[in-house]
Order: C-alpha cells, then sequence, then structure tokens
C-alpha cells in the first residue's frame, strides 16, 4: 500500500477552515513531484493536484472539493485522505509526469456532440452549427474551468439584436436562450466525467435566460388558405412537399429525408426522422393516396421528395419558394411552411382526436401542444363535452323515475 503522507494544516476542516481565504493553493507534498494543495474559499475549500513535468515547471488541475461544509461522499466531496489517493492515482494515470492539460471548451463540445449524435444524429447536427457559431467562436480555446459568470453574461447580452423592432430583439433573445441551453448541456456533460477535474458549476449554472421571450409562430393556415396556397405554387415539386406538410404534419427537415422505403402503404405509415428523433406517422386515406402516387415506380432507397430537377431537396431551399408561393397566393407573407404543421394538428384537435396521439404523429408532447393551442383547445371546449360526456340519451333517471328532459 502507497505510505499515506500527513499535512497537519490539512488533515482536518477544523485546520482548513482556520486558514485564510487565498487564491494560491497551500500545497504538501505527498509523491515525488506530485502535491496535494487545498486552495480556501468563501464557500468552502478545493482539493487541487500539481505535477510537476521536469522541466522545472508543473501542470495544476482541481480534483474535488474539501468536506469543509458537507459530508464526503468520495466522488466529488473528498477527505485530505481521499483527495489524497486521487491525486497519487490521477498521477500516476499521466505517466507520473504531468496532469493533463485543462479541458478546453472545444474539446468538452466534441466529447458532448459524439455523445448526443448516438442518441439523435439531427439534434448533434443542429447543435454543432450553432455553437460553432455563437459559443465557440469567442471561448472555444478556452478552458472550462477557466469560464466566469460575468464573461458568459456578457456574450449572451451580445447574442440580442440591437433593433428599434420589439419583436426582432424577442426572436434575438429566443434564439439566445436555445444557444445557452446547448451550451449548459455541453457544460454539465464534461462536469459529470470526473476525470476532467471540473468541480464548479456556479460559472454557467448562475447564467439566467431571458424570461417570456419564447412565442409560438403566430401563422396558422385555414384549410381553405392551406389549399389555395398549394394551388398558387408553380413549381409542381414544392406543391408535392407542400401537401405533405399539410397532409402529415411533418416539419420540412423531416419529409426531405424520407426515401421509398420509409412509406408502407399497407400499413398507412410514413416513417420520418428528426429533431425529435425517428416516428411513425400514421395516415389518412386521402394521404396514402397521395404517397401511392408519389411512390409509383420509385425504387427503395430513392426519395419520395425530389426537385425538378430529379435532385433531393436541400436545407433551407424551402424559402424562396414558400415566399414566391404566399406572394401568388395573397396570403401573410410571414408565413412559412412549418404553418402547415400548425394548419394539421388545429384540425387534427378539432376534429377531436385525442391529444396524445396527435402528440405522438407529430413528434411533441401533450403540454407543448396544451400551450401552444390554447385557444383551438378553448374554442372546442363545449364541443368536446357535448360530443365525448356521459349521457344517458335521451332519458335522465331523476330519482329512481324517468324523466324525458332532453339532455
Amino acid at each position: 500500500m502507497a505510505r499515506r503522507v500527513r499535512g497537519h494544516a490539512l488533515e482536518t476542516r477544523t485546520g482548513r477552515l482556520a486558514l485564510p481565504v487565498a487564491r494560491k493553493p497551500l500545497f504538501v507534498r505527498v509523491g515525488m513531484g506530485v502535491s496535494l494543495g487545498y486552495r480556501r474559499n468563501k464557500l468552502g475549500g478545493t482539493w487541487v493536484l500539481r505535477v510537476a513535468n521536469g522541466r522545472g515547471g508543473a501542470a495544476t488541475q482541481a480534483i474535488g472539493t474539501a468536506d469543509d461544509y458537507d459530508t464526503a461522499n468520495g466522488s466529488n466531496i473528498l477527505t485530505f485522505w481521499q483527495a489524497q489517493e486521487r491525486a497519487k492515482s490521477l498521477a500516476r494515470r499521466e505517466g507520473g509526469a504531468a496532469a493533463k492539460s485543462p479541458l478546453t471548451t472545444s474539446q468538452a463540445a466534441e466529447n458532448y456532440l459524439e455523445s448526443l449524435a448516438a442518441r439523435n444524429v439531427n439534434s448533434a447536427r443542429d447543435a454543432r452549427g450553432r455553437l460553432r457559431k455563437h459559443f465557440l467562436a469567442h471561448f472555444g480555446e478556452q478552458a472550462v474551468r477557466a469560464l466566469t459568470k460575468t464573461a458568459l453574461d456578457r456574450w449572451l447580452a451580445g447574442m440580442v439584436a440591437k433593433s428599434s423592432d420589439p419583436d426582432k430583439v424577442r426572436r434575438s433573445k429566443d434564439s439566445a436562450n436555445r444557444v445557452l441551453a446547448m451550451v449548459k448541456a455541453l457544460l454539465n456533460h464534461a462536469l459529470r466525467d470526473p476525470s476532467n477535474g471540473l468541480i464548479d458549476d456556479h460559472a454557467w449554472r448562475l447564467v439566467k435566460s431571458f424570461k417570456g421571450v419564447g412565442e409560438a409562430r403566430r401563422v396558422h393556415f385555414s384549410m381553405q388558405q392551406a389549399q389555395k396556397l398549394i394551388e398558387a405554387t408553380r413549381d409542381g415539386a414544392f406543391a408535392d412537399l407542400l401537401t405533405a406538410g399539410f397532409l402529415t404534419g411533418a416539419r420540412y427537415g423531416e419529409l426531405i429525408r424520407c426515401n421509398v422505403a420509409d412509406y408502407d402503404s399497407g400499413a398507412r405509415a410514413l416513417t420520418v426522422d428528426g429533431k425529435t428523433g425517428a416516428r411513425t406517422i400514421l395516415l389518412q386515406p386521402e394521404a396514402v393516396s397521395f404517397f401511392d402516387r408519389l411512390v409509383a415506380e420509385r425504387a427503395a432507397d430513392e426519395s419520395i421528395f425530389k426537385r425538378k430537377d430529379g435532385e433531393r431537396w436541400n436545407r433551407s431551399q424551402q424559402q424562396r419558394r414558400m415566399a414566391a408561393a404566399l406572394k401568388q397566393a395573397k396570403l401573410d407573407p410571414e408565413g412559412t411552411f412549418y404553418a402547415l404543421r400548425h394548419t394539421y394538428i388545429s384540425r387534427a384537435i378539432e376534429g377531436q382526436i385525442p391529444l396524445n396521439i396527435i402528440a405522438k404523429n407529430c413528434g411533441t408532447s401533450v403540454r407543448m401542444i396544451e400551450m401552444t393551442y390554447a385557444k383551438v383547445l378553448a374554442k372546442k371546449r363545449q364541443a368536446f363535452i357535448d360530443a365525448g360526456a356521459p349521457s344517458f340519451g335521451k332519458t335522465l333517471l331523476v330519482r329512481g323515475r324517468a324523466n324525458t328532459t332532453n339532455v
């Protein structure tokens, strides 16, 4: 068993709490070229490992929180003796020469995105693009443990649009919130790996998102408007995409990835894969007839939706075509492809399809439907009760006697 080294000033919490608060740790040598340090903070202390690099310098890293106020758990809260064993173990893992370099935000992001991709490729792709553009461009080479709340607050504020248009400012704050959520997810992922030596999440945990800036997309199409939009579309291939959006409630990105093999005519189902993962959409008869026409004489690995030139649709290629179709149909220019999804869900609610079935078909949650379509639900509340609440029919029994009151 390795020899345990005494460190009288650091062995007990009483001794440690008698030390002054200081930025520099107090070290005790616990092995050849290996030292364990204790840094006294206002809210407790931190254990620090220092390993000589053999060239006159040394590398340091935090390895845990001292049990100054909380009971040690052997994981992130350590006694002096537990911290000493961890220090020696980490030093041996690094070949006895130097502790590994501090984890950078770029490295943390790669580790997180690799883990996320194993669960959902599309979410990982979206997160990678947003993180590279908005976060890693500013903090990519910085050590995670060097991040500060002040710096992150300034970064978040920097994503807010400087405009006299309140809605533009709101949208920029909403977008900033989404990026902040991704940043917190990747940093928390790094924190959960003990080998990264991260013990404090205050820098990002205390950064608050903007409140009251999330807003459902406001443009909804009525049945007649959706039909008018599709009929006004001069690009037949794009009209097929619009029709599919109306008949399925699927997102643009989900539809353009569909191959013929993803459609099962017999089961009346279409399998899509998007930001919420893969799911199967059950189709009504009209949708089945529509998809039967599209996939006729196509191989299983061919795309269901093709542009006029026969190629697969790519991201964002719908925007100009959508704008042109809206103008031609004389509809709200703020409309988007996503508005067809709103139409599908709104009409499904009005058709009294149970919310859990709508949610499963559309890759969302009942809670989200209740929040986003509260007005539609409120209007249909009485109709739902009239159509579905228990009833004896035309005869109501009152105290054992038949009452012919209509109900």
